[in-house]
């Protein structure tokens, strides 16, 4: 999410419009919601001390509204925060491990994710295995998705929720994918890559 969504986000967890919003800012005149309508629509970018009033007012981390720097571990714990917040996932333990897990049952569960994590899953694999190399597994990385296909056929390890086929899948228990930290990392990588992304194409 982009700042000004998170604005958004935590103004409808706090149950206040715009105007009240503003108003508990201390913007005055008649555009008191059309100040904050800009925040939320990164018409305008919040300096420091206006995110550190957000916070105040929501009651949250400034890291919280804010695009998390996945360089630092806080920042790194709000993209994991945010991750939960868009797509469920979220953290278990598995034979001793911190890891991530994507449960089919909640209502964040996103298809289209899951897919482009096994995806990710079977270049990997086939990596780990020597079916590629570390230059083939790089370009398929930095190309996504232009190169997705070369994920879709059955040689690597491909679990295919609508026909049930599996070779070995990623771990799957109880209807919860697992990811491992190894590809916790990754994923925190490509979702940095996709936000700039995004920022850029404002």
């Amino acid at each position: 999410m982009s700042t000004g969504e998170r604005i958004r986000f935590f103004r409808h967890r706090k149950g206040l419009t715009q105007a009240e919003l503003g108003e508990s800012m201390a913007f005055t005149g008649k555009s008191t919601n059309v100040r904050v309508a800009q925040y939320e629509w990164n018409r305008r970018e919040p300096r420091k001390d206006v995110i550190d009033q957000f916070a105040e007012i929501f009651d949250v981390a400034p890291e919280a509204i804010q695009n998390p720097d996945i360089d630092t571990k806080i920042g790194l714990m709000h993209t994991l925060f945010q991750l939960e917040d868009l797509y469920g996932l979220t953290v278990t333990v598995l034979d001793g491990h911190i890891c991530l897990k994507q449960d089919i049952n909640l209502p964040k569960y996103n298809k289209e994710v899951a897919d482009d994590l096994r995806a990710w899953y079977v270049m990997k694999n086939k990596l780990t295995t020597g079916s590629i190399s570390k230059d083939e597994y790089d370009e398929w990385r930095y190309k996504y998705p232009m190169l997705r296909e070369d994920a879709e056929n059955k040689d690597g390890y491909y679990y295919n929720l609508n026909s049930g086929a599996q070779d070995k899948p990623m771990e799957v228990r109880d209807n919860t994918a697992i990811y491992s930290e190894n590809d916790l990392l990754k994923i925190l990588q490509l979702y940095k890559e996709q936000q700039s992304e995004k920022e850029t194409k404002k």
